[in-house]
């Protein structure tokens, strides 16, 4: 999600606290999205690739492990005097409390969005997400945008957070209705991935030998559909070979699904889904050319 909608969110929940509590939770839920700037370092560095964005800033550990940092960041500069902040030691504790808390709650609503974030990292970089928006939410986007023009311009003012967050809750739950209900019933055992047009829908199934990609419309049904052969020319021996190769866990990592082809003497691996440019995000590592496995 976007920045404007994590931040209003902390506001929204810490609306009965003083300024500055709601301040450490707003810095609180910005911080995950500082993996922005790691990606001059770990875009040149295959094995690096949880330090891209939507990575270890992203899980459980390295949110709550990033808060402390900045929490404690922001007591030196307390001490120095930098900084003229309240010493209580219940400020402090309370402080600790919603920068994690606005850190946790950022990879809370980021858990909502497809391709999903890596929650349980460093136990695993496997991805997770309820998978009812596409990435960031262009509604939720929008709405936080308008929200923020009103405040500017003086149409609205620090009471309306509540409006903006019966138009988020609702965005939201139409989303979640949607996809457990219009889609998901449908296709039971196929992922179901959203896109920016709210009524229309990725469906992958698959099984031992293809993958079938098909465009969903909730409102007219499947109109279009492609098949790819999960080892085309490839043998799974091969595959395994590649397992721990830096570059195909950095393409496994940033993919929907990955497919193998043998090609011009090389094994082609890539994500269809983003080759065919079906979805966008990530728009990074949608493909590698690996050399044969020595026999």
């Amino acid at each position: 999600m976007d920045v404007l909608t994590h931040a209003f969110s902390v506001i929204l929940l810490g609306g009965n606290l003083d300024i500055f509590r709601v301040c450490f939770g707003v810095v609180g839920t910005v911080l995950p999205d500082m993996d922005i700037l790691m990606h001059r370092f770990s875009g040149g560095n295959p094995r690096l690739y949880i330090f891209s964005h939507g990575g270890i800033t992203h899980s459980i550990a390295g949110a709550i492990l990033i808060a402390i940092v900045a929490f404690s960041t922001i007591c030196l500069l307390q001490l120095s005097g930098i900084l003229p902040l309240p010493a209580e030691p219940t400020f402090r504790i309370f402080g600790l409390g919603m920068i994690v808390g606005g850190a946790l709650l950022h990879i809370t609503l980021d858990y909502l969005a497809c391709p999903g974030i890596p929650l349980f990292f460093p136990l695993s970089d496997k991805k997770y997400s309820l998978g009812i928006f596409p990435g960031p939410s262009l509604f939720l986007t929008i709405t936080s945008v308008v929200f923020l023009i009103l405040l500017i311009l003086g149409f609205a003012g620090a009471a309306d957070i509540y409006l903006w967050g019966i138009v988020f809750l609702g965005i939201i739950i139409f989303s979640l209705i949607k996809k457990k209900g219009l889609v998901a019933g449908r296709f039971r055992g196929k992922e179901t991935i959203p896109t920016f047009h709210p009524l229309h829908w990725i469906i992958v199934s698959e099984d031992d030998h293809e993958c079938t990609v098909s465009r969903y419309s909730v409102t007219g049904g499947v109109y279009w559909e492609s098949k790819y052969k999960k080892r085309d020319g490839v043998g799974e021996e091969e595959i395994e070979a590649l397992a721990d190769d830096p570059e195909m866990k950095r393409l496994r990592y940033s993919s929907y699904l990955v497919v193998f082809e043998r090609s011009e003497g090389k094994i082609r691996a890539y994500d269809p889904l983003r080759i065919s440019g079906l979805m966008f995000y990530p728009p990074d590592y949608r493909e590698y050319v690996a050399e044969l496995p020595e026999s």
